[in-house]
């Protein structure tokens, strides 16, 4: 990854709003998204090829001080910031999503360096062109905007998106009055000459808005121009939204922000990968996870941009293999949550290849592998955490006997293993059984035993840690075969003779010594890691300069590989790859072109980014920051079954920051 000043792309967001593509070069938000469960989707709205949804502007005697150079960076690795200057004044514009808000600030700030009175017209413009619904594929949507000057707030530009009725709405609400206006090309309706009637927008067709004004500044004299971004389900939701965020107040916000994310910063001597670690973290925890615009309730997804190809889409293995872990680095109560989420939304169907965010299936077909994740996952939480109240829970009880049956289901008859349709990649599996799914199985059985262990279940923690033993023992007799460099792990098999040697970086054989399958220096596994990074495997890569497995002979070098590498020792080779590559503007990706490191696949990958912080933690052996530590709280009793804690993290809201 190259230094800040060569990204061209940066994003911020919270709870409620996704503002993923934010350019380093225009200083201008290209487009925002949120969840909408009744869509079951991730609905962005985007502005247009000449026009962002909203962009900073600083005029003076006719020349725009943002059409010149301008630096950007990320305060506290998550807020916007970008800088520009002209001969007579300097301007900064930042960005950013208060916690827990359904909407956003941005803050203008103009200064005169000159040595005399200057006059300027400062202050936001943008337009609002096309919506799309996004669930892995990304669709324009067919309502219409309804835009104008809200006759509910006099001044505040308003546009609203219907269909039969509507459905939701932005506001843009100033600091203090000032000129507005709403049109539907170049020359805006002011507040002054408007009638009260929408202007209508199908879909495609912008709508323009512009809160600018003009100032006056004496020498040295700064303006702050704020204005302030609500979301809702309609105008009047929209405008309230925008209006809490302006009595609140840009200054207390900011601060407040930042101050979360200080203290949530995972602390790092090289200042390059405390960057890389930082920004992949914070990204994953705002990315991979939201309140739905609609119920408010969480939802839980492997992106919250269209620009990857599994936007607000739910995976098992993303979500809890990838994603938690490092939520969980940020704040343990949000990774409780969802890890509940799993146990509860998702369960119905735990395993199948894909979901929507309400838990319905959207790609058909069982990954044993990730219906084994949510029983890993939490072993690992009450492991890291001590939080023992989550296994009284009877939602999480019924989850492990619900994954235990359908586990049986897969069982074969006289051997003790089971098959799957589809490798942890989501492609085809050629053999019923494939090695690394197995250790998933044999991996969730070990976690099981030590749960029921846990809460005194002795019978069932003997009888899972059998199987267990029974499940390692098959997978060493049927699934060690001859490769070029000795014994090796054979990736899929048939139990009639017949196997297939290969790797798939989403669920590596190299990872066997990560979940302890075996040890490093393990003959077998040796040379299986062996073959995986020469020549023999035919996706290694390993005569480029980025020289990692592709996955499933995807487009270039994985990420996931790079991870792979970070969890199982051999992170010089990984630390390399990292510091040389561009990957996606500094964000993980899913794959890279193997000669530039630039990210050519999966891109804005939240759960991938998540899985990198992870990894570079552990690697790099970094502390936690203390915000990431469990209160620990007196022993439960020794009830095997109680009722349901209260949900963690469920601190009122303050009504002033």
């Amino acid at each position: 990854m190259s230094d800040e000043t060569s990204i061209e792309r940066l994003s911020t967001g919270n709870e409620f709003i996704s503002i993923p593509d934010i350019s380093s070069r225009t200083a201008g938000i290209e487009d925002i998204g949120f969840m909408y469960d009744a869509f079951r989707a991730c609905i962005e709205l985007h502005g247009s090829a000449d026009c962002p949804l909203l962009r900073p502007s600083v005029e003076i005697e006719g020349d725009e001080v943002f059409d010149a150079g301008i630096s950007s960076e990320l305060v506290s690795y998550w807020i916007p910031r970008f800088e520009a200057s002209s001969h007579s004044a300097r301007a900064i514009a930042t960005v950013f999503a208060p916690l827990d808000r359904r909407g956003f600030g941005c803050v203008l700030t103009v200064e005169n360096t000159s040595d005399r009175q200057i006059k300027v017209r400062a202050g936001w413009r943008g337009c609002w062109q096309s919506t799309y619904h996004a669930a892995n594929l990304s669709k324009m949507m067919a309502g219409v905007k309804h835009g104008g000057i809200s006759s509910y707030r006099p001044g505040v530009p308003v546009v609203e998106y219907r269909g039969h009725t509507p459905l939701f709405a932005i506001a843009l609400v100033p600091q203090e009055v000032m000129p507005v206006g709403v049109s539907e090309g170049e020359d805006n309706v002011g507040a002054a000459e408007w009638t009260g009637d929408s202007l209508i927008a199908r879909p495609g067709i912008p709508l323009y808005f512009d809160l600018t004004d003009e100032y006056k500044l004496a020498p040295a004299e700064r303006k702050d121009v704020p204005v302030y971004v609500g979301i809702g389900l309609e105008e009047v939701s929209a405008i309230a939204s925008a209006e809490e965020l302006r009595l609140q107040g840009w200054e207390r916000m900011l601060a407040s922000l930042k101050a979360w994310l200080d203290a949530r910063t995972i602390d790092c001597d090289d200042e390059y990968f405390k960057r890389l670690t930082n920004t992949n973290s914070f990204y994953n925890y705002f990315y991979s996870q939201a309140v739905a615009l609609d119920t408010e309730e969480l939802t839980v997804v492997t992106a919250r941009s269209a620009r990857n190809e599994s936007c607000a889409s739910y995976r098992d293995r993303d979500a809890l293999m990838w994603s938690m872990p490092a939520v969980l680095q940020v704040n343990w109560s949000q990774a409780r949550k969802m890890l509940l989420h799993a146990f509860t939304t998702q369960l119905a169907n735990v395993g199948i290849r894909s979901r929507y965010i309400n838990g319905i299936v959207l790609e058909p077909g069982l990954q044993l592998d990730q219906l084994c994740v949510p029983m890993h996952a939490l072993h690992y939480y009450v492991q890291v955490t001590g939080d023992m109240s989550v296994l009284f829970d009877r939602r999480v009880q019924h989850g492990i006997n619900m994954i235990q049956q359908t586990l049986a289901a897969q069982r074969h008859a006289d051997v003790e293993l089971f098959e799957t349709l589809l490798l942890p990649s989501g492609e085809p599996s050629r053999f019923p059984y494939v090695c690394y799914s197995n250790v998933t199985v044999w991996r969730a059985l070990r976690d099981a035993a030590w749960l029921y262990d846990r809460i005194r279940d002795l019978d069932r923690a003997m009888e899972a840690g059998q199987l267990a033993d029974r499940v390692r023992a098959a997978i060493l007799a049927n699934f060690v075969v001859d490769g070029p460099f000795g014994k090796m792990f054979a990736r899929g098999i048939d139990l009639e003779g017949h196997f297939e040697l290969g790797d798939d970086p989403a669920g590596s054989l190299q990872m066997l010594s990560y979940h302890e399958f075996c040890t490093p220096d393990d003959p077998v596994y040796r040379h299986t890691v062996q073959w995986i990074h020469s020549e023999h495997n035919p996706f290694s890569n390993c005569a480029a300069p980025f020289a990692q497995p592709s996955v499933c002979g995807g487009p270039g070098p994985s990420v996931l590989s790079v991870v792979n590498e970070l969890l199982t020792g051999r992170k010089e080779e990984a630390l390399d790859f990292l510091r040389r590559a561009e990957l996606d503007d500094g964000i993980a990706c899913a794959s890279v072109d193997q000669a530039t490191g630039r990210a050519i696949g999966g891109r804005a990958y939240a759960s991938v980014a998540g899985y990198l912080a992870f990894g570079l933690r552990t690697a790099l052996n970094l502390s936690l920051p203390e915000t990431a530590e469990v209160p620990q709280s007196r022993r439960p009793s020794e009830v095997l079954y109680q009722p349901p804690p209260p949900e963690a993290g469920q601190v009122p809201k303050k009504a002033r920051l």
